[in-house]
């Protein structure tokens, strides 16, 4: 689904795309089908083994800035599930911008529970166990989450104009709970109709300004 909605904007032949947070290069694998030239970076030595085995180009590093495995820029760079690991945002955005061709897109998929917390925090008045448990749904084991809304703002004045932003096409997997796909339902309802971001995640395509 990711691969759809980027190629509305690019064609893949001969295009650069870097993987960040590549893991074990699904994604690669199949960007690489569709003709795109891949290489990615991951902080986990064995994922980075296996996808070097499977004669793709990857390097061990957790941050763009001290990837070496290219000094050029690149046409697509995709962060599918990744930010939720920096420290910085703005930083790591910056840092993407700098490495991109200009008019090259940034593919991201990420999580946005934030709507989930404050839904918790109020039922605790009400109930505080079921307040606590989707409070602890809401922080789940991500390290970060922005809502939507300033992620947006965020690539903007980074340098990016933001092509789209929407929960379609942002499920994770086939075998995800019924209820989550309930909810990104609903959140897909929600913002097409209403501008208002009710689901688990979202899939953002931007574009890097000249």
């Amino acid at each position: 689904s990711i691969l759809e909605q980027m190629q509305k904007h690019v064609q893949p032949e001969g295009k650069s795309l870097l993987d960040v947070g590549c893991s074990y290069g699904g994604f690669m694998e199949a960007a690489a089908a569709a003709g795109f030239n891949v290489c990615g970076f991951d902080i986990v030595p064995q994922a980075i083994d296996f996808v070097k085995s499977h004669g793709m180009s990857a390097e061990c590093c957790g941050q763009i800035r001290d990837f070496q495995g290219t000094n050029k820029t690149f046409d697509v760079i995709t962060v599918l599930d990744a930010n939720i690991y920096w420290p910085d945002q703005a930083t790591e955005l910056s840092d993407i911008h700098s490495r991109m061709n200009d008019g090259g897109l940034l593919v991201m998929r990420v999580v946005d529970k934030s709507w989930l917390a404050t839904v918790g925090a109020g039922l605790q008045k009400l109930s505080p166990d079921r307040g606590q448990q989707l409070l602890k749904r809401a922080v789940n084991d991500h390290r970060f989450s922005m809502p939507i809304g300033s992620l947006l703002s965020l690539l903007k004045t980074t340098g990016f104009n933001v092509i789209s932003a929407s929960p379609k096409g942002a499920v994770h997997s086939d075998e995800t709970s019924l209820l989550v796909k309930l909810s990104f339902g609903v959140g897909i309802a929600l913002w097409q109709t209403m501008g208002v971001f009710f689901a688990p995640g979202a899939v953002v395509i931007a574009e890097k300004r000249s």
